[in-house]
């Protein structure tokens, strides 16, 4: 899966594998894709698909106990995936920048928010203090945070929620990265503001030239933010669609499409005063795969190839779907996004 031209990131069959009690598990399996200057790419699937896990591999930030099977990160002509940890760490939060799910997590509490943005600067670059000064007050600014002063003196506990989250795009682009992942950046906010990051994300995307790769379970945040979207099952990316037509005519994959339907006012004509169809059954454990599709006891089109053989790509048109039998039906009513 690619996209023209040269991508500014280039991810090609990364797999990780974690050792469990249950044996081990590859939460990122034959992982592919890519990011070009200027675009923002969805990436979406159920809890537990193995997203966050594919933005924090493009750091080099993985969890205790696990090992990368194969595959490269292609950033700049370089594997990121082959550099000793300092040379990564010159890259991570400089030309790549991610924005981290809990804002209350990742900030350090005892410590000022100008204090943290200051140590970036600190770290990355040997700027005087007079310019990081104006270049801090100029990120928080741009990061919608009116009085950016206050904001620079301020604790964490001491601002809201969507001021956390903004003071977290600040820093992500406190160093004018290339790319930027943001990882279920309006979890836990409530929908007026979480509209508003959606759009300060674009907004800072289209500004910037900057790659996005955009974290979601949120169909209608993907749709509002990104120009492709790729949708991942059981560690697995198994579509690749551009956003018009993903949330258009639809998808292809069956989970896509199963997916996508079951949002209200949604593909496939679901009202909002109607019952939501649901997906039967569920995920299914990673360390107890089925043989062949892994949404194959799920699936309404699946047969007995589907249970016993992995399937192959397959291109619809600008779609590709990992499935035998991927749907081109048109589905015919576009996703409704508030």
């Amino acid at each position: 899966m690619s996209v023209s031209g040269d991508p500014l990131l280039d991810v090609q069959d990364l797999s990780v594998a974690i050792g469990t009690r249950e044996g081990e598990i590859r939460p990122v399996s034959k992982v592919s894709f890519s990011i070009a200057r200027g675009e923002a790419v969805g990436l979406v699937g159920e809890s537990g698909s193995g997203k966050t896990l594919t933005g924090l591999s493009l750091l080099g930030l993985f969890p205790p106990g696990s090992a990368v099977l194969s595959g490269q990160i292609r950033f700049d002509g370089q594997d990121l995936l082959a550099l000793d940890p300092t040379a990564l760490r010159k890259i991570r939060g400089h030309r790549i920048a991610m924005i981290f799910q809990e804002p209350q997590s990742a900030l350090n509490p005892v410590l000022t928010i100008g204090t943290q943005i200051r140590e970036l600067f600190r770290s990355h670059t040997d700027l005087p203090p007079s310019r990081v000064a104006e270049l801090l007050l100029e990120r928080l600014r741009s990061s919608g945070l009116p009085d950016p002063e206050r904001v620079a003196r301020s604790y964490p506990h001491q601002l809201s929620g969507g001021m956390r989250q903004r003071v977290m795009i600040a820093m992500a682009i406190a160093l004018d990265p290339l790319v930027v992942i943001a990882d279920e950046p309006t979890t836990a906010l409530d929908p007026t503001v979480a509209l508003q990051i959606l759009d300060l994300l674009a907004a800072i995307r289209e500004s910037r030239t900057k790659g996005l790769l955009f974290i979601s379970h949120d169909l209608s945040d993907v749709r509002r933010v990104s120009d492709r979207v790729l949708v991942m099952y059981a560690g697995r990316i198994v579509e690749e669609s551009p956003s018009p037509k993903f949330f258009g005519t639809g998808p292809v994959h069956p989970y896509s499409r199963a997916l996508l339907s079951s949002r209200p006012s949604g593909a496939g004509g679901t009202r909002r005063d109607s019952p939501l169809p649901a997906i039967p059954g569920q995920v299914p454990p990673l360390w107890d795969l089925p043989a062949g599709c892994a949404f194959a006891p799920r699936c309404p089109r699946a047969d007995d190839r589907c249970r016993t053989s992995e399937p192959p790509w397959i291109r619809e048109g600008n779609s590709q779907a990992l499935c035998f039998y991927p749907d081109t039906t048109p589905l015919g009513v576009s996703v409704h996004v508030a």
